[in-house]
């Protein structure tokens, strides 16, 4: 990922922090849209919130949905504590599988 000026980091981590929290994933695109450091952060925390939102479509599927819902969930919360860290870190990710997509 492209490197981020300290200013930026200094003044989007805490955006950065609470975009893995949910839906709060769009805050820092309306708080600070040209704050590259926490909009990077609030793409793989919509991401991650993306990926939850559809693995919740698999839990009603017999049999198999709820592991697959299970197994997605447990990714999904680890995916925001790394996100998190990463974030109080003042470095950027991409979550795996999926986060190329939301760059």
């Amino acid at each position: 990922m492209a490197e981020n000026s300290q200013d930026d980091v200094t003044r989007g981590k805490a955006l950065a922090v609470i975009s893995y929290i949910g839906l709060l994933s769009i805050i820092p695109f309306i708080v600070q849209p040209n704050n590259n450091y926490a909009v990077s952060h609030g793409r793989q925390g919509l991401c991650v919130f993306c990926w939850f939102v559809t693995a919740s479509f698999f839990s009603i599927a017999p049999v198999i949905g709820p592991f697959v819902f299970f197994a997605s969930a447990v990714l999904c919360l680890a995916f925001m504590f790394i996100g998190m860290l990463t974030a109080i870190a003042g470095k950027t990710w991409v979550v795996p599988l999926f986060g190329k997509y939301f760059k």
